[in-house]
């Protein structure tokens, strides 16, 4: 007797195939593009506290614009600001001398530092590295079901400028927005990969 009433549902129809090699190259497919993947995505899954879950979508879209998070660890708030910009928002020059500020100066001095450099527990998430990025979209390209797409996507990724082609490519295609998903989940996984790491750092 099958451990599952469904598997004699299922290998009835496989033998029925089985002398079709074009329907069980299509079941093949089904199966390493639909099923092979969602397990692996189980068994590769992290756990993370409901707390911090709670701002992975927020903080993978703030990094997937080009923004620079920082998580407050005990508070949980966060504060974000575009890449390159933190240095030329806070300087201090109270190194040099000769250059004494008033009481009046230093208030108004805290008031425009950011936040995060005043709290203690600061977990920081910065834009992908373009390495990081490429490899999302070559794995996007990989798992299409579509051989005509798939190749023509990698065929991109291997050319010049292979980012502004996949984007041309992915917005006027039927694609864009299984390429969104596809996209926002990388993100927030990369980002449950920072919180989970930076959690057992600290235990």
């Amino acid at each position: 007797m099958s451990p599952h009433p469904l598997v004699d549902k299922i290998l009835p129809i496989l033998s029925a195939v089985r002398d079709d090699k074009e329907k069980l190259q299509r079941i093949l497919h089904f199966l390493e593009t639909e099923i092979l993947p969602e397990l692996e995505e189980e068994d590769d899954s992290i756990a993370i506290p409901p707390k911090f879950e709670a701002l992975v979508r927020d903080i993978a879209q703030n990094i997937s614009c080009g923004l620079i998070c920082h998580l407050n660890m005990d508070t949980l708030e966060t504060e974000e600001y575009p890449q390159n910009s933190e240095m030329d928002f806070w300087i201090d020059d109270e190194d040099e001398e000769g250059d004494e500020e008033d009481d009046e100066d230093e208030e108004d001095g805290e008031e425009d530092m950011p936040k995060y450099l005043q709290w203690k527990k600061v977990l920081s998430f910065e834009p992908l590295e373009s390495s990081e990025s490429f490899r999302i979209m070559e794995n996007f390209a990989r798992q299409l079901d579509n051989a005509k797409a798939q190749n023509t996507l990698l065929d991109i990724l291997n050319r010049r400028k292979p980012f502004a082609h996949f984007n041309s490519y992915i917005h006027n295609s039927t694609y864009k927005e299984a390429w969104f998903a596809f996209k926002n989940n990388a993100y927030e996984q990369h980002v449950r990969e920072i919180i989970y790491a930076t959690l057992n750092e600290r235990e």
